[in-house]
């Protein structure tokens, strides 16, 4: 069975995927991550992904090339193992602006479908149960306050060392809900059978137990 995990950045869906994929002992795929390694991969061939008028042809002949491998936490991309470098700020810009190409949106959803064809598998992203999975029998959708998120950010940054501008970190959080809402194909959006999932004020444990709590009572159970 699949289950789909979609929401705003920093709502605590990654989280929350990686923990009912352990409670179920199913795959999971982080098509997020799929996103940032394909932003990373286009911008190390010399695409400028911000043009205005961007080269959609050579973009389409290098994603055509597209082979994803995702085993445990980890994300291969044509068999280079590309985890450790698309965990960057930098990294999430790129993939939300490259998510707004229909050519990089085809070829990530024929390559999610093909990893789960035939699996039980916790789907995680932005367009999981409205384009990629519609049919699957269990969706969800996250959100937070946009302060929660922003100072679960900070956290992340404050934990990498890395330095930052709070203010800065809110506006980013704010312009990438809208570019992820407003973009063309595929936008962001609760997919009307979904259940929603605020998770402003709750733990990851409690996050966890309401969604075990949705799965127990799905007529397909994983």
């Amino acid at each position: 069975m699949i289950i789909t995990i979609d929401g705003h950045a920093g709502s605590g869906k990654s989280l929350a995927a990686i923990n009912l994929a352990k409670e179920l002992n199913v795959r999971l795929l982080n098509t997020g991550a799929m996103y940032r390694a394909a932003a990373i991969a286009l911008k190390l061939a010399g695409i400028n992904i911000d043009a205005k008028h961007r080269d959609v042809a050579t973009i389409e002949r290098i994603v055509q090339g597209f082979h994803f491998e995702m085993p445990g936490e980890e994300t291969v991309l044509n068999g280079v193992n590309v985890t450790a470098i698309i965990g960057s700020e930098e990294a999430g810009r790129a993939a939300s602006r490259v998510g707004t190409f229909p050519e990089v949106r085809t070829r990530l959803k024929a390559e999610q479908r093909r990893l789960a064809a035939g699996q039980s598998m916790i789907c995680e992203g932005r367009d999981q149960g409205t384009a990629v999975f519609p049919e699957a029998p269990l969706k969800f959708f996250f959100t937070a306050s946009v302060e929660v998120r922003t100072r679960r950010r900070i956290d992340q940054l404050l934990e990498m060392q890395v330095a930052f501008d709070p203010d800065d970190i809110a506006r980013q959080v704010i312009a990438r809900d809208r570019q992820d809402e407003e973009r063309a194909i595929d936008p962001l959006k609760r997919a009307p059978d979904a259940i929603v999932i605020d998770t402003s004020a709750m733990s990851p444990e409690e996050v966890l137990q309401r969604m075990l709590a949705a799965v127990a009572q799905c007529p397909s159970p994983a």
